[in-house]
């Protein structure tokens, strides 16, 4: 009885292991993806979303501003976006470019 126990344990550990993996190695990418430098002159919605706390909305008013008011000349100017403010500035200034 103890061996079927111990191979249930066993079976069922298999099963949900994949799905942890999974979900480190997405979490994994995700890190990985705001590691790298973003243009915020030219880059894309997806590209913007990689930053930390730019969700798509975010990252749509920062491609809304830069169409109505030209390209970037400043990071800091991103504080006139909608929904963005200094702490995100701070946060991403080592992965944002011009």
């Amino acid at each position: 009885m103890k061996s079927l126990l111990l191979l249930a344990a066993i079976a069922a550990a298999s099963v949900i292991s994949p799905s942890v993996v999974a979900k480190e190695s997405l979490e994994s990418t995700q890190h990985a993806a705001v590691a790298q430098t973003v243009n915020i002159n030219t880059a894309t919605l997806s590209q913007l979303a990689a930053l930390k706390g730019v969700g798509e909305v975010k990252a749509q008013a920062i491609i809304d501003y830069r169409r109505q008011n030209g390209q970037f000349t400043d990071i800091n100017q991103l504080a006139n976006v909608k929904g963005i403010g200094s702490k995100f500035i701070e946060t991403n200034r080592a992965n944002i470019k011009l």
